[in-house]
């Protein structure tokens, strides 16, 4: 009996046993409490850095995206800087542009995205759009402005389509001063190679921009019916800037935008598609021989662009930016 109270605290479910597992569960419940307080902030802070590492990435992508795009379309607008400002579940981007104007840049109008964690944009390329006149005003003009800026728009016309009237800046330009800057576009009579349309501008011009004839015939037939003209900041406006701003002008510049869009872009690769089907060749590879020009954009003082007076090869003419030209001191 004795042997018994002796083992009696140590038996199952006495005192004994019960405090030895409460604090077992004890030092386990505060084991588990010290792993979880060390080992949550460092989970956390990899979770952080992750998804840190994974939004710039995209954004550095989505910025690609941008300058590629830029590359096939955008007549006369060129990224200075860009910069990225992340958020939660994605970030921001955005692009300052410029236009060159004769031998000035002209500030020009953001460009900004957002986009999520998978890369893909959330916003509209190009988000101002632009205005128009009202009805009461808009019966003799087309013209349409920049929301940003408060500029024109250049207007092109496609040369396979007949429209009622075409507007002729040209004749203009002599109301304006000979010094003033100014930015046009000029909608050729036909399709022209490259080599060709050099020859066709004055001496000593140089176009800023080339349009490309990249229009699928489902589309030129839609052109065809509704006899539309297409703005600048046309999300279906296609072409690249000239050889003088290259490595990011040239036609090997744009025919590696439109590449590099089709095959690691998630956001434009509808347009570079579009640009890749209406113009590469039967071997269904885009090379520079099979690239034609229906249009261009010149810049230069009034005085210099009345050379393009009398030129049967333009069929339209629209004034984009015009701005009075200051001389700085040297």
């Amino acid at each position: 009996m004795e042997q018994n109270h002796e083992q009696d605290p140590f038996i199952f479910g006495g005192k004994g046993t019960q405090q030895m597992i409460k604090k077992a569960r004890l030092r386990s419940t505060l084991k588990t409490i010290g792993i979880i307080v060390i080992v949550t902030p460092v989970i956390l802070a990899v979770i952080w850095y992750g998804l840190y590492h994974l939004r710039l990435n995209q954004g550095d992508k989505v910025q690609s995206e941008i300058l590629w795009k830029n590359e096939i379309s955008a007549p006369n607008v060129h990224i200075s800087n860009q910069s990225v400002k992340l958020d939660s579940f994605g970030g921001e981007t955005y692009n300052q542009t410029y236009k060159w104007l004769g031998n000035k840049p002209y500030i020009w109008q953001p460009i900004e995205e957002s986009y999520n964690l998978l890369g893909h944009s959330t916003g509209r390329y190009g988000a101002f759009g632009a205005i128009s006149l009202p009805e009461q005003l808009s019966a003799a003009s087309t013209h349409r402005y920049n929301s940003a800026t408060g500029d024109r728009e250049m207007i092109f016309y496609h040369p396979e389509i007949d429209y009622d009237s075409y507007e002729d800046s040209i004749s203009q330009l002599k109301q304006l001063g000979d010094d003033t800057l100014v930015e046009m576009a000029l909608s050729f009579d036909q399709a022209y190679t490259l080599d060709k349309t050099q020859m066709l501008l004055p001496a000593g011009m140089k176009p800023v921009w080339l349009w490309t004839d990249a229009y699928t015939p489902s589309y030129k037939k839609y052109l065809k019916e509704t006899r539309q003209t297409i703005a600048a900041d046309s999300m279906i406006i296609y072409g690249f800037h000239g050889e003088q701003f290259a490595p990011y002008g040239g036609v090997n510049s744009f025919i590696n935008s439109v590449e590099q869009l089709r095959k690691h872009g998630k956001n434009f690769t509808w347009e570079a598609d579009q640009v890749h089907q209406s113009l590469a060749g039967d071997n269904d590879i885009l090379e520079p021989d099979d690239i034609t020009i229906i249009g261009v954009v010149v810049t230069g003082t009034a005085k210099q662009l009345e050379a393009l007076q009398n030129q049967a090869y333009i069929k339209a003419s629209t004034f984009g930016v015009v701005s009075d030209s200051i001389t700085l001191p040297n």
